[in-house]
């Protein structure tokens, strides 16, 4: 698979809520990083991490836009997700680094602020 087709699947399979599936994607030693946040090395941690934050009832990541470089992907995406039934809207960029068919690393760049409020709009922390 391409690298512009292994981050679609990633997407898909967030559409879709397949957390198997999201975790199959990603590389044994990814390298995951919300930039507003501290990153997340290795693939158990980014496990625990994600199961976490899976609090949503419903999920869509929409691409506004795809570009590519080599094993490089760059995303421009709103990550929408219903948490205790309130919308939650994330518009972000995303780039992602395809080794061997699998993410090795994943950044994700957003308002912090933003998402923080929405969340908490939401009933979440």
């Amino acid at each position: 698979m391409s690298p512009q087709a292994v981050v679609e699947a990633f997407i898909e399979s967030w559409n879709r809520m397949d957390f198997d599936a999201v975790m199959a994607a990603l590389a044994p030693d990814i390298h995951y990083h919300n930039i507003p946040m501290a990153p997340i090395e290795g693939w158990d941690n980014v496990a625990q991490y994600l199961r976490g934050a899976w609090i949503f009832s419903e999920c869509e990541w929409s691409l506004l836009n795809i570009a590519v470089a080599g094993d490089t992907v760059l995303t421009e995406r709103v990550d929408a997700f219903v948490i205790n039934g309130q919308k939650v809207a994330l518009p972000l960029m995303g780039v992602f680094v395809v080794n061997d068919g699998r993410i090795s690393q994943w950044r994700d760049y957003f308002d912090l602020a933003d998402y923080q409020r929405q969340l908490q709009a939401a009933g979440v922390g």
